[in-house]
């Protein structure tokens, strides 16, 4: 991957985490409002963890020597916690997130930094992916009304 490569994927991702990130910031709003508090705090933690991996991909792209850009993808913003989880179930099995991010990781092997950070990204993608997985199935085996009994508070 040339270095322009490079810096045009981090700042692609930065950009999409910024996005994620203010999305995820909305949905704690909107969750919190609607009396939801532990499903509005597991936003604000996703929130917050994509804030800081934009942040890694804008440093990194300044370490590279190259510009940071800026802008926001549009984000999709639900009412209804099913809704957010089966976006982003969804999201998971279209874009396949982890699979790129383990193909750029692989790609990297001239710079160990940078590969390191997009590592750090899987691992981060993979447990996300994981917690969706997780509720998803608890919300199939005690039913939605039950799930959000939970999440009150």
């Amino acid at each position: 991957m040339t270095l322009e490569e490079k810096i045009k994927m981090l700042n692609d991702y930065a950009m999409a985490w910024y996005s994620s990130s203010q999305a995820d910031y909305i949905h704690e709003a909107t969750f919190r409002a609607q009396g939801f508090g532990k499903f509005a705090d597991l936003c604000k933690g996703e929130a917050e963890e994509e804030l800081e991996e934009a942040k890694k991909c804008t440093e990194r792209v300044v370490a590279l020597g190259g510009k940071p850009v800026f802008g926001c993808f549009e984000q999709p913003i639900f009412s209804e916690i099913k809704d957010l989880l089966k976006d982003w179930d969804d999201g998971f099995k279209e874009q396949q997130g982890v699979e790129e991010l383990e193909k750029i990781a692989a790609s990297l092997t001239d710079d160990s930094i940078t590969r390191k950070l997009v590592e750090s990204f899987v691992e981060c993608e993979s447990e996300h992916r994981a917690w969706v997985a997780k509720h998803l199935g608890i919300i199939e085996r005690i039913g939605y009304e039950n799930y959000l009994i939970e999440q009150l508070g």
